[in-house]
């Protein structure tokens, strides 16, 4: 089982993962300045908004790309070398991006060590990704069941042992794979959390202890999660790569992505109604950013640049994109 037969051309990759980045950048500058709009009239400078529209598309793409990248590397083929390399390449970009924010900000005090962490959690992610894509399409799986054997006859798999959800993929062996990997990407981030909670105590006062924790507050920033947020983390990242299955597969159709996003919004959205749903009854913003309606577009937003990364690296989407563009050179 595996992703379409292809040559791995770097340059093919390349120019997927910054046409998928700049997608997603359109859509993150679109919602983030639209949002700002709404909540403060006073920034609505056509100068101002043009600047920040364009600086803000640019610093996008750029943070995207490296991660897209590295994604269609371990979807080609999930090597030790595709997996260390894109591991290293995106923790590197997401370090100076960060670097590069805090030196600009207005936060006092020297670089906190914590800044070191905070990347791991892109990295994290690409981590789950990955290994989730190894135990669906690259042997993962059939490793497992040669270590462990048949999982069929368990109780916990036997009535899904057949269901297909997906071309060449069984429920059974996305629910493995989704689950594992989600250890990896939300145990991970406990462990993230841990370090930035160790290299936090460890700053010296007198050297930007504080600022450590200004940094943390005020960047909006997240060093990993902690342990009492494991089980929900683990269900968010699950779905999510459930997601990310659907789409590297050996085809890719608008029902798997449309399969991916509804995963998403199903489960992480219920998860943050229970509390307005079950004793003792609490209220929630529905439109705050962490709430039901617009806390899962971050996942959904990344899922849609894997689909369009991988459509255009395995697929014919650089083709039809040729063939476009081609035809309406050719009729004006």
């Amino acid at each position: 089982m595996s992703v379409p037969e292809c040559e791995l051309d770097s340059q093919r990759l390349l120019g997927a993962a910054l046409l998928a980045s700049g997608l997603i950048a359109v859509l993150v500058v679109t919602f983030g300045w639209s949002r700002l709009l709404l909540l403060d009239r006073s920034t609505a400078g056509a100068g101002k908004i043009i600047l920040g529209v364009m600086t803000g598309w640019s610093l996008a793409t750029a943070a995207y790309a490296p991660f897209l990248l590295a994604v269609l590397l371990v979807v080609a083929g999930s090597s030790r070398r595709a997996v260390v390399g894109g591991a290293v390449l995106v923790y590197v970009v997401d370090l100076l991006f960060i670097v590069g924010r805090t030196l600009l900000s207005d936060l006092p005090g020297e670089l906190p060590l914590t800044i070191f962490a905070v990347p791991l959690g892109r990295v994290l992610t690409f981590l789950a990704v990955a290994t989730a894509v190894w135990f669906a399409y690259h042997g993962g799986y059939e490793r497992l069941v040669s270590a462990v054997g048949n999982v069929d006859q368990h109780p916990l798999f036997a009535i899904v042992a057949h269901e297909d959800i997906g071309p060449t993929l069984s429920l059974q062996r996305g629910l493995i794979a989704t689950g594992l990997a989600a250890i990896v990407g939300a145990g991970g981030l406990v462990l993230v959390h841990g370090v930035g909670t160790f290299l936090q105590s460890v700053t010296r006062p007198e050297t930007g202890g504080s600022s450590t924790r200004v940094f943390l507050q005020g960047s909006g920033l997240r060093v990993g999660v902690p342990l009492t947020e494991l089980p929900v983390e683990w269900l968010f990242t699950a779905s999510f790569l459930l997601g990310v299955i659907f789409l590297t597969g050996p085809r890719l159709r608008l029902r798997d992505f449309l399969k991916a996003i509804a995963v998403v919004f199903g489960v992480q959205s219920t998860v943050r109604l229970l509390p307005a749903l079950i004793p003792p009854f609490r209220p929630i913003d529905l439109w705050a950013t962490s709430g039901p309606v617009l806390a899962p577009l971050e996942d959904s937003i990344l899922l849609f640049g894997i689909a369009v990364a991988v459509w255009m690296a395995f697929h014919d989407g650089l083709e039809t994109l040729h063939h476009i563009t081609r035809s309406r050179l050719v009729s004006d």
